[in-house]
This record gives C-alpha cells, sequence and structure tokens, in this order.
C-alpha cells in the first residue's frame, strides 16, 4: 500500500516504450511486462492537471482512448461524494532525468478510502514520486554501465581475435561496428603510422558522414599521439574539455574549427601502439558532448589502442614479410631467367666449337697436338654438361611454368637410371645394389624429371664413393607415399656443408670432395624437381661414413584425390 492507494506501478523506458518494471498491490501482478508507447503517455500527460513538480492527474472525462487499451482498470465500487475515485482516474509521476528526457512512470491507482487524494496525501505522493525518480535513475544508471561494460569487454575480445588477420583493414572490418556501438559513437578513424615514416587512415561511421581529411591538421594529430602514447594518457576533448598536456589553446581552436565542420562535438582521442613505439591513433567521435565519456570508457579504449597496437604491429610486420617474399620472388625469377638466356646464348657457339674440335682431332696431329684437341673437346663436353644443368635448373625453378603431370612407372625409372649408372660404377669396382619391389609403383610426373632424380644421386653416390665400395638404392610404398632411398658409404658431408646443400654452385669445403668434378647443381636440381613434384627430401650424413638421401614422392593415387578435392 503506497501511500493510501492499494495498487502502484513502476516503469521503465526501453526505446520508444514505457515496460512494467514493478507491481505492488493484488490483481496487477499480469501487468509485468507490458508496454505503453511513450508518445501515448506524452499525449495524455498534455492534457492533465499539474499537481505539484512531478504528479500529473488525469479525470475519467479527458482519459485518452488509446492510453486506456494499455491500461489496467480496476473492479471497485464508487464511493458516494463529490471527490469519489473513478476507475478511469489517472494519477501519475512521468519521471525525466536532468536532461528532460522521460525514463520512467510512477503510477498509483485505487484509493483506500475511495476518495481522490488531498493536499496533503498528494505531498506525501510527490516525495515518493521523487524518490522513485532518483531510483529508477541510477537504476538505469547501472543497467546501462553494466551494458557499456559488456560491450567494451566484448570489442576487447573482438580486437584481440582480430589481431591475426593479415592486414589492418581486415582487423577493423572484423570489430569496428562494435567498436562505435559499444562507446555510443557516431563513427570512428583510425590512423596507423607505417615503417617508412607514412600515415595510413581507415574512418567507419554509422551515417552519413563523410570521411575526415586528417590531411588538414597536419602532423599535429601524430604528435599528440606519441606524447599521450608516451604517458598512457586518452583525451576527451570538446569545447568543454579543451585544456590537454602539450596543446597550446592554438591548437586546440584548430581542433575545434575541424571538428565543427564534419559537425562532431566530441572526441576521445586514443593513442595505440605496442611496447615503447606508437604506432597511431585511434578517434572515437560523437555528434553531442552528451553523454560524457565516463572513466570506465577511457580506461577500456585504452585497452583497446593497446590491442589495436599489436593488430598494427602485427599487419606492418606481415605487410614487411610480403614484400620481402615479392622481392625475393622478383629476384629469383629474374635470376632464373638470366641462366636460362645465358646457358641458350653459350651453348649454341659452344656446340659449334666441339664441332670444329672434332674435325681437328680427326687430321693428322703430333701427340701433343692431339692431347691438346682432346683434353678441349673434354673441357667442351664438361661446359656442354654445366650449360645443360643451368637450363635444367631454371627449368624446375620457374613457379610459373604449367605443371601438367601424366602417371608414371616409377620403378621402370629406377632400374633404367641403375643400368645406366651400373657401367660408370663397374669402372670404379663400386656394387650397386638395388632393393626394388616386384610390382609397379606409380607416381604423377614427367619421367624425364624423375629420372634425373633417380640418376643424380646414382651419380652423386658413385662419385663420392671410394673403390671397392657399394651403393644401395630402395624403392618402398607406405600408405599413399613412395619412398627412394640411396645410401653410399663414400666421403660424407660435413655438418658446415649441410645447410647449403640445396644452393646453387655450392661445392663442399672438404678438400678431397673438391677434388671430384662436380658443377654443385646436381642435389639442386633433385630438390627443385621432388618439390615440383609435391614431395620432400631429406638428407642424412655424416663426415667419413656416408651419405643417405631420402626421396619422398606422392603416389598417384594419392596425388589423383588431392587433385580432385
Amino acid at each position: 500500500m503506497l501511500c493510501g492507494f492499494r495498487h502502484a506501478l513502476i516503469s521503465v523506458r526501453r526505446s520508444d516504450m514505457l515496460e512494467v518494471v514493478a507491481t505492488g498491490g493484488e490483481g496487477v501482478g499480469e501487468m509485468l511486462g507490458s508496454a505503453l508507447p511513450v508518445k501515448v503517455l506524452e499525449r495524455e500527460m498534455d492534457g492533465a492537471d499539474r499537481w505539484g513538480t512531478l504528479l500529473r492527474f488525469v479525470p475519467h472525462e479527458r482519459a485518452d482512448a488509446e492510453a486506456l487499451t494499455y491500461s489496467y482498470i480496476p473492479d471497485l465500487e464508487r464511493v458516494d461524494h463529490e471527490d469519489s475515485w473513478h476507475p478511469l482516474d489517472l494519477l501519475a509521476a512521468p519521471l525525466y532525468d536532468d536532461d528532460g528526457i522521460l525514463r520512467g512512470l510512477l503510477s498509483v491507482d485505487v484509493p483506500v478510502d475511495g476518495l481522490r487524494p488531498g493536499q496533503v496525501q498528494r505531498e506525501v505522493l510527490q516525495q515518493y514520486a521523487g524518490v522513485a525518480r532518483s531510483s529508477v535513475l541510477a537504476a538505469l544508471e547501472r543497467e546501462e554501465l553494466g551494458e557499456r561494460v559488456r560491450l567494451v569487454t566484448e570489442v576487447r575480445e573482438l580486437v584481440r581475435r582480430a589481431v591475426g588477420e593479415t592486414s589492418l583493414e581486415s582487423v577493423l572490418e572484423a570489430c569496428r561496428s562494435a567498436v562505435v556501438k559499444a562507446f555510443h559513437a557516431s563513427g570512428m578513424w583510425l590512423s596507423a603510422f607505417d615503417s617508412d615514416g607514412g600515415t595510413s587512415t581507415t574512418w567507419y561511421s554509422e551515417g552519413a558522414h563523410d570521411r575526415p581529411r586528417l590531411e588538414e591538421l597536419g602532423a599535429l594529430p601524430s604528435d599528440l599521439a606519441r606524447h599521450y602514447w608516451e604517458d598512457q594518457y586518452v583525451a576527451h576533448f570538446s569545447r568543454t574539455h579543451r585544456s590537454h598536456p602539450i596543446l597550446s589553446d592554438d591548437h586546440a581552436s584548430i581542433l575545434l574549427d575541424f571538428m565543427e565542420r564534419i559537425d562532431i562535438s566530441s572526441v576521445l582521442f586514443v593513442p595505440i601502439g605496442a611496447g615503447a613505439e606508437c604506432l597511431g591513433f585511434l578517434v572515437l567521435a560523437r555528434e553531442s558532448e552528451e553523454p560524457a565519456w565516463t572513466e570506465v570508457e577511457h580506461d577500456a579504449a585504452l585497452e583497446i589502442g593497446r590491442d589495436l597496437g599489436r593488430a598494427v604491429a602485427n599487419a606492418r610486420q606481415l605487410d614487411g614479410e610480403r614484400a620481402l617474399v615479392n622481392r625475393l620472388r622478383e629476384l629469383d625469377g629474374y635470376r632464373t631467367k638470366m641462366m636460362n638466356t645465358v646457358a641458350h646464348e653459350v651453348r649454341s657457339p659452344l656446340t659449334s666449337v666441339v664441332a670444329n674440335l672434332e674435325l681437328v682431332a680427326e687430321e693428322k696431329l703430333s701427340a701433343q697436338g692431339r692431347r691438346s684437341v682432346e683434353a678441349a673437346i673434354r673441357g667442351a663436353v664438361r661446359i656442354e654438361g654445366i650449360l645443360s644443368d643451368l637450363l635444367t635448373v631454371a627449368k624446375v625453378s620457374d613457379s610459373g611454368a604449367a605443371f601438367d603431370p601424366v602417371e608414371v612407372d616409377f620403378l621402370r625409372v629406377c632400374r633404367d637410371a641403375v643400368d645406366e649408372a651400373s657401367s660408370v660404377a663397374a669402372a670404379r669396382s663400386i656394387t650397386i645394389s638395388p632393393e626394388l619391389p616386384e610390382e609397379s609403383v606409380h607416381v604423377d610426373g614427367y619421367l624425364d624429371e624423375l629420372h634425373r632424380v633417380v640418376a643424380n644421386l646414382l651419380s652423386n653416390a658413385i662419385k663420392f664413393s671410394d673403390e671397392g665400395s657399394s651403393v644401395v638404392i630402395t624403392l618402398a610404398v607406405c600408405g599413399d607415399d613412395v619412398t627412394l632411398t640411396v645410401v653410399d658409404h663414400g666421403l660424407g658431408i660435413s655438418s658446415e656443408d649441410e645447410p647449403h646443400l640445396f644452393r646453387e654452385f655450392h661445392r663442399s669445403t672438404n678438400p678431397e670432395a673438391l677434388r671430384r668434378p662436380g658443377t654443385g647443381l646436381g642435389l639442386v636440381i633433385v630438390e627443385r624437381i621432388v618439390r615440383r613434384h609435391g614431395g620432400t627430401i631429406d638428407v642424412r650424413s655424416e663426415l667419413g661414413q656416408g651419405t643417405k638421401v631420402i626421396v619422398s614422392l606422392p603416389t598417384a593415387a594419392r596425388a589423383s584425390r588431392r587433385g580432385g578435392s
């Protein structure tokens, strides 16, 4: 029972509706959760009698027909009195905040004595209405603050998850709408400092605002950001909050004029960075100075600035890595093209030299002359081998070249390579021991390139083995992989040389190995071909103990499944 009334309702504003959130008295519990349009109440209040500063009374004869459809009408017996309470009478206190915005409503009904309240009762009701106003406004403020904290927390989580994005634009795409909503802002812009000293800016607005032309402000925002990041300071800037560290009155006026031109009244200026380095700034904008920026928003914005700083640092690093990769690709393409051009240009005249030397060799020559011609032919043939290797490296290193593999019997490839290498091995009393399966082993690729892989590995194994030793070549199928293994017991490879095995023209630091002829391209060609065919290569060696090379390639069945997926 409230001040002599049996029923009482408290409603709070939700957007354009007033929702009943608390009831008192029997029979009105069913009203909990019901809603009344704000415009309907305001229309009814326009015709109400003012009973003090808060109370409004609408007698039944002036009751709004639409308002009655949302109302609880009690079933009561009227008393025989000139001030008798009518079931359609309305006594309520609209609850406004300090800015005159309707935030809630207190209404009472069914007086205990059946009469409209007198002056004393009205004054008591007025006091209760004041208490209700304070309670409703405090509850709404707590509710809004809780919602703001929740939204800001969600935004921070979004920003943190977005740190892994590959570009700053992607980071903002993932969180900018939530940032603007969480801070009740009309828009935001973020300026990130480039590694080369420039600045890139991204703008986002919920409305029809144009992108702000920050270049009009020159270096002022960047200078402020660097100082404020050092102090971990967030600046709430507006006409009523224009004094901030290192910001002169002239600069404050420039900022205010700029904000006025883009219809912004208040901003939260947030430095962003990582570690000791300032990487840019975030600006959250509002069209009005109200609501004022809270301490919770200041703290949350600084945390978001740190999170965005990590995102900027990450995006900058990725940009640098992409640029480096592209540059290396360009250099590699240039090197490949140069090798290809040089090899082609030298090959034709070299062929002519060899042909002429062979003609000279058929002439009558002294013993010394014949030895000289034969040495020249051997040298020219060796150069032809180097050119052939260069052309092969250029071919298998070209990432833009088409690769249309066909099914190849890798067992046949291995057998052919063993047959070809046998005579060279026999000349040095080296035994080749093949451990090959009986059934065919199929992979997808180019026959000539796969043959080059096996031939090069056998050639290397024989070249670096001592006379009388053995070379073992094994082929096996394990699941979806084909494994080729070539093992020798020769010179081996030092730990210093192992990291450079697949680098063009690398020659061993072992003097004994250097005495054996080679271009330094054999393993390079093998590695490029294997990688081009979707495989891997692993070299295991110990100086003086020999070398094991393991090549793994996908079976034709696995390659077919991968191509069709």
